[in-house]
């Protein structure tokens, strides 16, 4: 069953969530921008396991894109991943701070 993640830094500091996620899974992120996400860090396709790092603000109207997570700076989405809770366990031991914040099976 593929679980769909996602994870806060209370922080919005973009550059240092994307290292600290780089180191703690071994990855590269790859930049991109959307005109609707502004600036982001993207790696793996759609259909398949993903992560998505980003900040917490709708560029265009500036509100919180989790609106149920406003105190959340930068957000992370693990998507499509059949090996949930052993990306929680890596993630939430190497990186100090990061919340899961949602869970959902699909």
């Amino acid at each position: 069953m593929k679980t769909y993640d996602l994870y806060g830094f209370a922080h919005d500091d973009l550059e240092a969530a994307r290292v600290a996620v780089e180191q703690a899974l071994g990855i590269r992120l790859k930049p991109h921008y959307s005109f609707y996400i502004g600036d982001y860090y993207r790696l793996g396709m759609v259909g398949e396991e993903n992560f998505e790092l980003r900040r917490n603000v709708d560029p265009l109207d500036g509100e919180p894109a989790e609106q149920a997570f406003p105190e959340i700076g930068v957000l992370l989405y693990v998507n499509g991943t059949e090996r949930s809770r052993e990306l929680e366990q890596i993630l939430s031991t190497k990186i100090p701070g990061l919340r899961l914040l949602k869970r959902e099976w699909l």
